[in-house]
């Protein structure tokens, strides 16, 4: 054999092992979403069910609602609420005037004490969804005044990523807020 067989042999027994070996991953996964042009927030996936594009017209109007409740919508054979989460958060909503929506589907009834096992969603309209990132718990700070005043009452924590403060939601905070009205 020669010395390049040799090391390529050696080299191909020290990562044959590694390919078998399940990575840890370190984080928590959260959803990251645009609020503004300006703020993203984080969603936490526990939450998640699913996202989805759905075109306007799939979202049935609903009169006399609060003016962040978008309509109703039908996905995988069950109709809930789809809310404009910029404007429910108190910020500008570029969301009505998009003609495809970007929703993030959340199961309320895990963030509610309720005493039926019904699955209850909520559908999030946000202007983009930016994919999922890990969060560790370290990295985690109290919320900054730098944000909007109204975003505060609905953030659980925030995440430093350079210049910018992303806000962790508090996904309780919005069903209440949901409820409520």
């Amino acid at each position: 054999m020669s010395t390049t067989e040799t090391s390529s042999l050696s080299r191909l027994e020290e990562l044959l092992p590694q390919l078998f070996e399940t990575p840890q991953i370190q984080g928590e996964p959260y959803l990251r979403c645009q609020l503004t042009p300006e703020i993203n927030g984080l969603v936490s996936m526990e939450f998640v069910r699913e996202s989805l594009l759905v075109p306007g017209e799939q979202v049935t109007f609903l009169p006399n609602m609060s003016s962040f409740v978008m309509g109703l919508i039908t996905s995988r054979d069950r109709v809930f609420f789809v809310i404009d989460l910029p404007h429910l958060l108190g910020l500008t909503s570029p969301c009505p005037l998009l003609q495809t929506y970007q929703m993030i589907v959340i199961r309320t009834s895990s963030l509610m004490s309720q005493t039926n096992n019904k699955e209850l969603f909520l559908g999030l309209a946000v202007p983009r969804i930016q994919g999922v990132i890990r969060v560790i718990s370290e990295e985690r700070e109290t919320p900054q005044k730098d944000l909007p005043e109204s975003l505060l009452p609905f953030i659980q924590e925030t995440l430093k990523e350079g210049d910018n403060t992303l806000p962790i939601l508090n996904l309780i905070n919005i069903v209440q807020k949901v409820a409520e009205n």
